[in-house]
């Protein structure tokens, strides 16, 4: 759920926001000291800092569905706030100034995010998701915040969105997650070379969301590949950190180039035709 909520996100600030991907890169990370350090292009970041129930908007009173001729009683989804800090991670002042006002003006127009920027899965969400920049009285300082994270303090925004929580629909899909190994091969000389891999696993689909099986997954930096399951599913291990390009396709078609950031917020691929 988060995963498409953030690629919402970003298709909000890329379409509606002007925001060129060959300008400014979008990101969800810790804006630690060390990894916005490593930055080399301008970055709004948004950092998912806090979640937790909406209970004003909280409904207890059962509704009734009717489907296949049978009627099942079942509570409204609960609602979600996620709080999220909007920075600009730039070199140059006035480049963070000109992106941030960008940013909230791009986020103050919008009280819902519109159906045209919302990921497949999240159009027939019921309630729709809902947006708002938070004041200062529902959210810690972020100079706080800033300082837990020991980083330079910056302007930044608070920006909720209330998703709702189906506490009624089963989880059948098992968890992957990223997983990091680090190496350290011991050199000749007094320095020792670092080495990190990570595995990853998402899922191929078409333009209309649905899954793709029997599709190749395979980085370029690498012997190893990966070939959908029924499901869609793909996992690669041992994929270094960084952007990582993996060529798509199925055996005899066109093979399509696509861009992955290790590690990230989701690994899922959209294959066009």
């Amino acid at each position: 759920m988060l995963a498409v909520i953030h690629e919402s996100i970003e298709t909000l600030l890329r379409d509606k926001g002007l925001i060129d991907s060959s300008d400014v890169d979008i990101s969800f990370e810790v804006p630690r000291d060390e990894w916005v350090r490593s930055l080399t292009r301008p970055t709004i970041n948004l950092f998912l800092f806090d979640v937790a129930e909406n209970t004003e908007k909280r409904d207890t009173n059962p509704y009734t569905s009717v489907a296949g001729g049978k009627a099942e009683r079942r509570l409204p989804p609960r609602r979600i706030d996620l709080f999220y800090m909007v920075s600009v991670l730039t070199t140059d002042v006035a480049d963070e100034h000109e992106v941030l006002w960008r940013v909230l003006a791009t986020l103050m127009r919008y009280q819902q995010l519109p159906q045209e920027v919302l990921s497949e899965s999240l159009r027939s969400v019921t309630p729709p998701l809902a947006a708002r920049l938070a004041g200062k009285d529902d959210t810690r300082s972020f100079l706080d915040l800033w300082s837990a994270l020991a980083t330079r303090p910056r302007p930044a925004l608070a920006y909720v969105l209330t998703a709702p929580m189906d506490l009624a629909i089963s989880i059948e899909a098992p968890l992957v997650l990223t997983r990091t190994a680090r190496y350290r091969r011991i050199a000749t000389s007094d320095h020792a070379e670092g080495d990190v891999r990570t595995q990853i696993g998402g899922i191929v689909r078409d333009t209309d969301g649905r899954p793709l099986p029997n599709v190749l997954v395979n980085p370029d930096d690498s012997s190893q590949r990966s070939i959908t399951d029924a499901d869609g599913r793909f996992v690669l291990r041992s994929v270094r950190e960084g952007r990582v390009t993996v060529m798509v396709g199925r055996d005899g078609e066109v093979q399509r180039q696509v861009s992955l950031q290790v590690p990230g917020e989701s690994y899922d691929i959209v294959l066009e035709r």
